[in-house]
């Protein structure tokens, strides 16, 4: 009975294995360019794996409604998007992340802030000197205006 156990498990893990192998594989690039290449197979764990780390700088369209850093005073307790490039990423020693748009602080003209890395710090330092989109609720805390980030989806490259 155990010899039957063990047989059936054997081909199991072979078959899953083999399996493992096909999709993890990555097809040969070509090198005729007079043909155009089909484009390549991505494993379902690749593209999983792809969409978590670079959930921040996911590409969609721009928000033809969004405002620029300077205009985002005018908007404080509305919910908006503010567009504009990114002037600097501080991380303070608590880890709290402030992304400055229109100026680096503190004559910046609006901060998007991550506290208690709610998306990772990696994500959000590679974001400098880039155009990026906000999207929240715009306030003002001690006379500078910001954006809370809580998730990744609320910045848009």
């Amino acid at each position: 009975m155990n010899k039957f156990i063990f047989r059936r498990l054997g081909s199991f893990l072979a078959l899953t294995g083999a399996l493992f192998l096909v999709a993890s594989c990555k097809p040969k690039e070509q090198t005729d360019n007079t043909s155009p290449a089909s484009p390549p197979v991505i494993s379902a764990t690749a593209t999983n794996e792809a969409a978590t780390n670079e959930a921040v700088t996911n590409a969609s369209p721009v928000d033809p409604s969004a405002i620029s850093p300077e205009e985002a005073r005018n908007h404080v307790g509305q919910m908006a998007t503010v567009r504009g490039k990114v002037d600097r990423v501080h991380v303070s020693q608590k880890g709290d992340v402030f992304i400055d748009m229109g100026g680096k602080h503190p004559n910046a003209a609006f901060t998007a802030v991550c506290f208690k890395q709610a998306i990772p710090t990696e994500q959000l330092e590679r974001l400098s000197g880039k155009i990026i989109s906000v999207k929240g609720k715009i306030r003002e805390y001690n006379g500078k205006v910001e954006i809370i980030l809580e998730k990744p989806e609320q910045i848009v490259q």
